[in-house]
């Protein structure tokens, strides 16, 4: 008999939570801020940022992919070569007095002031996937835990969830201030609540993720599954039905999902 999980580890943007009107959004205003208003179509623009969101693993590589595509980066290119082009980004814009902590602070800066000036607007921005949302609260009624591990601040996962109906500790949500990968995160949750790597099932939306994992001696046996209605494409989802350790997992499939594998 397949073991029933004991903890849900889940990822947020793209598993728990649709957000690309607000990370295109909000990008825009740290585009804007940075380097002033683009004087193309915005709506070309915003057509290209979500194809191509799969290749942002962190906030504050959106808004730097605002600007590969306001300087003419083909969608493919992007694609097939984004960490190359996002560190020659980087680099290039180093010498301008721009770096990463900058971008990222500012948009932090920007959510906060949507928050404070228009909550219910920046919320409507988002959008819980409805089954994810029964199936986590169906996990918290049978008196399971849950934890949310995210590259977003903890405040802005918070104000999200809350309105969501989901309501777990705030320990329970591990952001980017914790400032460590999801795999150290899961280590400290296994010890945290005194469990095995066995009792563990993650669902992360980036294939790369999940690799690491397994790739540590002591998460060998963390049940890892890919969700393949976030932020992935089609050539992610046939490298993960290859892969014997990670479970492609659907949508229509999460109601009746046990985490077996």
């Amino acid at each position: 008999m397949s073991e029933i999980m004991k903890i849900l580890v889940s990822d947020f943007d793209g598993v728990i939570c649709d957000g690309l009107e607000e990370y295109f959004h909000s990008s825009r205003l740290v585009y804007q801020r940075i380097w002033g208003d683009y004087s193309g179509d915005w709506k070309t623009i915003k057509t290209q940022f979500e194809i191509l969101r799969p290749v942002v693993e962190t906030g504050w590589e959106m808004p730097l992919l605002l600007r590969a595509l306001t300087w003419g980066e083909k969608t493919q290119n992007l694609l097939d070569n984004w960490l190359a082009i996002r560190d020659k980004i980087v680099k290039y814009l180093s010498l301008e007095g721009i770096n990463v902590e900058k971008i990222a602070q500012a948009l932090d800066e920007v959510r906060r002031q949507q928050i404070e000036e228009d909550l219910d607007k920046w919320l409507g921005l988002h959008q819980i996937y409805q089954p994810v949302l029964e199936k986590i609260n169906s996990i918290l009624n049978q008196g399971n835990r849950v934890y949310i591990l995210t590259t977003k601040g903890g405040y802005f996962t918070r104000k999200i969830i809350e309105r969501a109906g989901i309501n777990i500790p705030d320990s329970a949500i591990i952001g980017k201030e914790a400032k460590r990968p999801k795999y150290e995160s899961i280590r400290e949750i296994i010890k945290r609540e005194k469990v095995e790597a066995t009792d563990i099932c993650f669902i992360e939306d980036r294939l790369e993720t999940l690799e690491l994992v397994h790739q540590q001696p002591d998460l060998k046996e963390v049940k890892l599954y890919l969700a393949l209605w976030g932020y992935n494409t089609e050539k992610t989802r046939e490298r993960a039905k290859r892969l014997g350790y990670i479970r492609p997992l659907s949508l229509p499939e999460l109601l009746s999902w046990d985490c077996r594998l």
